[in-house]
């Protein structure tokens, strides 16, 4: 027969495994492909085109067990599920299966509520959301699970199992010594009905198992389209001794009972769904509609473990990932987009885009495109001035607090003299803290959403590496040192040759450009304004004719701009654009910094020797604040 084999349209060696099967065992021994032709047994419904969206509303639910926390393959299930409530116009229900009573977390429900909260995946009813079928723990739900049990051993569909658990175990181990099935032997199988009340009457302790059928059952799935198992099934218990049933009957049940339409789920419940299906058969039900996703693998093709820091939630929560971004990055792992949709994705674009189009098989779990999406959705929220107020908590916990939290770390190191290397001087020392960022209030997150505006698509590393981000933005967070600019003109950094004629011609052009940007009022200081004042002086040869260059062309008369200003108002010659930068800074900061840099020009101008002395040779100490060449300044100033 045909093997199914899951990865690439294949199942693989021990990727599934039902109950009493060893892992070694190859899944294609008990699973065969059965041929779209062969429709005999069919118990869905064909499907016309399975990856459209239905075109009536989908009821779909999010079931977890509160025997742990919340992981990113669960997210992605929860995900998945709520896009297709929500792109159908249909209801997303949050279902507790917490049968396995001695396994339950103590808050694990309450974290759930928090993390789903946190992602912005709201549920439509659930435990603490009243809703038609109800109760939703199904703890709670215990004679409902009990009436239909009763009710399939009525009509011999079922029968109580009254062999003991050590009896059973006993079983299986010899089995398993002699080679043999360690499949529940049928014991009870056969005992009458009047036997049973009977001993049941008694007090005689007893489980209840499903009578499976003696060929197996095919299922439909969206993604993988018909199988069935070579093999039928055992006759699987479905209320356990202690009267909780088990997920496979309490699931079956509950979805009829809440009139669930599709189930989204991953792939490791594939081999149980005939299970399933079977009792929606033994009912006279019609099953859901089913897709079961591609197992989240790590690089060596291994199920990612919950004990992997990758697969719990906590670790993006800690690491301050925007739950937009790791959303982002959930419905990449085996959705497949439609060609047209763009990469970057905020939660209603997904479900305006979404389809039931699954990749099959293993979806290797790569965090390289995270980085990336974080930095998208930091620039997105940063730069959106209508944000809603949940989008402003989220910034501001997960981005602005921790910059500022690393802004304070080093605010702290400065004042602890730690900042100080011998000789005074260390590379990239920091001034006084800008007025602004001494304010403990809600300006302070808005002058570092604006920085972030402004510098977001000028950095090389992701936005969550605050210290790092808070460190190379130091001067719109912190002012330049008194003596710094003095100090890097002196040194050759500004330029490599620095007689006293050309710094006299910069202290001119320091005071030409305070000039011109004093001539923008406060009210229309912004970007187009700055941008448009910069293009006066680029086109102004009165202020060209400060600089004496050997061969004029546009790209030095724009470093005879941008170079200046970047010096006078950073201390350095990289950063954000211009306009960014003096729009970020603000203009009575931007004025200041101009007028510290014509102050530095005049100062070294009077220090330098006298005309004779054509050069001034760089030290050779290591500079302050490296500074790169003309052609690497002028390719960054491109960007203005």
């Amino acid at each position: 027969m045909e093997k199914l084999i899951l990865r690439g349209g294949r199942l693989w060696r021990g990727q599934f495994y039902p109950p009493c099967v060893p892992r070694q065992r190859l899944l294609s021994s008990y699973i065969k492909v059965v041929p779209t032709t062969d429709a005999s047994s069919v118990t869905a419904p064909p499907l016309r085109d399975k990856t459209a969206l239905p075109e009536t509303p989908c009821r779909t639910r999010f079931a977890p067990s509160p025997t742990g926390y919340l992981h990113l393959g669960s997210l992605r299930t929860a995900l998945f599920n709520y896009l297709l409530a929500r792109a159908t116009g249909g209801q997303f229900v949050l279902r507790l299966e917490d049968t396995d009573q001695s396994r339950l977390v103590r808050d694990a429900e309450t974290r759930l509520y928090k993390d789903l909260k946190w992602a912005g995946l709201l549920w439509d009813e659930g435990p603490d959301k009243e809703g038609p079928y109800g109760p939703y723990r199904q703890s709670e739900r215990l004679p409902l699970y009990q009436e239909h049990a009763d009710k399939l051993v009525r009509e011999g569909k079922a029968y109580r199992c009254f062999c003991s658990p050590e009896a059973l175990e006993e079983h299986k181990m010899a089995a398993h010594e002699s080679g043999q099935s360690t499949l529940y032997p049928g014991t009870c199988r056969n005992i009458s009905l009047e036997e049973s009340d009977e001993r049941a009457h008694r007090g005689e302790q007893f489980a209840i198992r499903f009578k499976s059928g003696p060929e197996p059952i095919m299922i439909e799935d969206i993604v993988y389209n018909r199988f069935k198992k070579k093999d039928p099934e055992d006759d699987y218990i479905i209320i356990k001794r202690d009267g909780f049933p088990t997920y496979h009957f309490a699931n079956v049940v509950d979805d009829r009972h809440m009139k669930i339409t599709h189930v989204i789920r991953g792939a490791e419940w594939l081999v149980s769904t005939p299970k399933h299906v079977e009792l929606y058969q033994a009912f006279d039900w019609q099953p859901p509609q089913f897709a079961h996703l591609g197992l989240l693998v790590d690089k060596n093709r291994q199920k990612l473990s919950k004990r992997d820091n990758s697969a719990n939630l906590d670790f993006y929560q800690r690491g301050h990932i925007l739950p937009a971004a790791l959303l982002n990055f959930a419905v990449l792992l085996g959705w497949r987009a439609p060609p047209s949709t763009k990469e970057v994705l905020t939660l209603q674009d997904m479900v305006d885009n979404f389809s039931l189009k699954f990749s099959k098989g293993d979806i290797i779990v790569s965090l390289q495109k995270l980085p990336y999406l974080q930095e998208k959705h930091v620039e997105r929220l940063a730069g959106n001035n209508n944000r809603s107020p949940d989008e402003t908590h989220l910034l501001q916990r997960h981005v602005l607090q921790p910059i500022r939290s690393a802004i304070e770390n080093i605010q702290k190191a400065k004042t602890d003299g730690l900042l100080l290397a011998p000789g005074g001087y260390l590379t990239g020392e920091i001034g006084d803290r800008l007025p602004v960022l001494h304010i403990l209030d809600e300006r302070f997150h808005m002058y570092l959403a604006r920085m972030l505006r402004g510098t977001m698509r000028n950095t090389d590393k992701p936005a969550n590496r605050f210290a790092e981000t808070a460190w190379k933005l130091r001067y719109l967070i912190w002012r330049v040192p008194e003596g710094l600019l003095e100090i890097s003109l002196q040194e050759g950094r500004l330029y490599p040759i620095v007689p006293a004629k050309r710094a006299g011609r910069l202290a001119e052009a320091m005071t030409y450009l305070v000039e011109k940007f004093r001539a923008v009022d406060e009210p229309s200081w912004g970007h187009e304004m700055v941008k448009k004042a910069l293009g006066e002086v680029l086109a102004d040869d009165e202020y060209q004719d400060f600089f004496e260059t050997e061969n004029p062309d546009t790209k030095d008369l724009q470093l005879n701009v941008y170079k200046p200003l970047r010096w006078a108002l950073l201390g350095t010659d990289k950063g954000p654009p211009i306009t960014d930068t003096m729009e970020i800074l603000g203009r009575s900061e931007s004025l200041r910094r101009l007028e510290a840099g014509k102050l530095a020009a005049e100062k070294v101008a009077a220090q330098m020797p006298p005309p004779i002395v054509k050069e001034l040779a760089v030290k050779g100490n290591q500079p302050l604040l490296p500074i790169s060449d003309s052609a690497s300044a002028a390719e960054s100033d491109r960007m203005q």
